[in-house]
């Protein structure tokens, strides 16, 4: 399991002022130069990183006054930023999950797509899929025989909360405070697979 990453150190507000200030006046320093000097490579590099080292210290002066929005750690993606567009292509291949006393399935639109037994069940992962948006997705698993069998269910799929309710009824160990730290962990990672269950070994 991925080890959280500790929170990154706050820069006090006058250094980042002393440090806004000097870099400021480096990089006009270094301009000047630059300008004068048949365009040195040495001073066009100070002035360059001295930019950016202004940019960096204005951004840790705003968020002294204007902290950064966290990010959410729902369980659930949120979908109202996206566009219509987007929107249309999600729902048309949704993907959501069932199930009954033998067997948990997924569906598009109605239709089967996969599914694994209760009892073949002893596996669960959430992995953090890459893109624009990350999306956290349950990987529900279990070895049939010789091979590996599942389902793949993304955090946004439809009977996901009452599927996790029945897990905690149904795996033993699922409702232990160790898993629910594990979920947690997943939803607020932006990359990464997760090992949230498996089945005890009799």
């Amino acid at each position: 399991m991925s080890e959280p990453k500790p929170a990154p150190r706050k820069i006090s507000l006058p250094f980042s002022l002393f440090g806004l200030a000097a870099a400021i006046g480096i990089a006009l320093w270094a301009g000047n130069h630059y300008m004068r000097n048949d365009a040195s490579l040495f001073y066009g590099l100070a002035a360059g990183l001295s930019f950016g080292a202004a940019f960096a210290f204005g951004q840790q002066i705003k968020h002294h006054f204007v902290p950064p929005r966290a990010r959410k750690s729902s369980w659930k993606v949120d979908a109202a930023g996206l566009s219509p567009a987007k929107l249309a292509a999600q729902a048309a291949r949704r993907i959501d999950v069932e199930f009954d006393e033998l067997e948990i399935r997924t569906t598009v639109r109605g239709v089967r797509r996969e599914g694994i037994a209760w009892n073949d069940l002893s596996d669960i992962t959430i992995r953090i899929s890459e893109g624009a948006l990350p999306q956290p997705q349950w990987i529900i698993a279990g070895r049939v025989g010789d091979d590996v069998k599942g389902v793949l269910v993304p955090n946004d799929a439809e009977g996901l909360d009452a599927l996790t309710e029945a897990f905690k009824a149904r795996l033993p160990g699922f409702s232990d405070d160790r898993t629910y730290q594990s979920v947690i962990a997943a939803m607020s990672a932006l990359e990464g697979s997760f090992a949230i269950w498996k089945r005890p070994t009799a």
